[in-house]
């Protein structure tokens, strides 16, 4: 029997319009939808696609990957992901598993794919809108111009300030915790001007900060900070 593909869909950091007709189409042909949760059966990425796809017919597929940084945790999560996947892949169906922003920016499915290809599964990448270039949209500003560099940085496990003096722009990613960290590190440096954030960028809850004053250190995991 020939095997399934996994597919994985990047559906964009929150607006379900920003859902590519490429990953519309993937979830609507697949009978099994994969999604990533924390541990409370909740889905983001669940309730953004169904804004957009009928998902009344689909087989869910509920997969865990707890929010540590214990490796050994993360590791067994991803294996049962990856083995909960192949075997519906080796039923002969398709999967396509949900991914937040783009699929190949700090998702979870980059693991699950790592695992599956090792094994010679089919498995395919379907980009999207990343969280960071919606972000940019909605505080109308422009990440880069000529020569200028991007950085894309995670803003937890690393140097803050090393990281703020290199040149060009910066955008950090999973704020978490690390937040009051980053407002201090940003006034210790008196970098104070030309710095953005937008939490919870195209979801209902969406808040758009145009400048540091503004900033609050309880600011959420799904905030992008923007420094130019």
């Amino acid at each position: 029997m020939e095997k399934g593909t996994l597919y994985g869909v990047s559906i964009g950091p929150g607006d379900p319009e920003l859902i590519t007709v490429k990953a519309m189409n993937i979830i609507s042909k697949s009978k099994y939808i994969a999604t990533p949760h924390t541990g409370t059966g909740d889905s983001l990425a669940m309730n953004i696609v169904s804004q957009a796809v009928d998902l009344s017919d689909k087989e869910i597929m509920l997969l865990e990957f707890p929010m540590t940084k214990d490796k050994d945790i993360l590791t067994k999560s991803h294996n049962e992901a990856a083995d909960a996947i192949a075997k519906v892949l080796d039923s002969g169906e398709d999967v396509a598993m949900l991914n937040l922003g783009d699929v190949t920016i700090y998702s979870t499915f980059a693991y699950t794919m790592d695992k599956l290809l090792e094994k010679d599964y089919n498995v395919e990448v379907i980009p999207g809108v990343t969280s960071f270039c919606a972000s940019a949209s909605q505080l109308k500003i422009g990440l880069t111009t000529m020569n200028e560099p991007l950085h894309i940085i995670p803003a937890t496990g690393i140097d803050m300030k090393e990281a703020l003096e290199m040149p060009g722009s910066k955008v950090f990613m999973k704020i978490g915790k690390s937040m009051p960290k980053l407002i201090e590190t940003l006034k210790e440096l008196n970098i104070e001007d030309n710095v953005y954030a937008v939490e919870n960028c195209g979801l209902e809850n969406q808040k758009v900060y145009n400048s540091l004053d503004e900033f609050d250190g309880k600011m959420g995991y799904f905030t992008i900070v923007v420094v130019k």
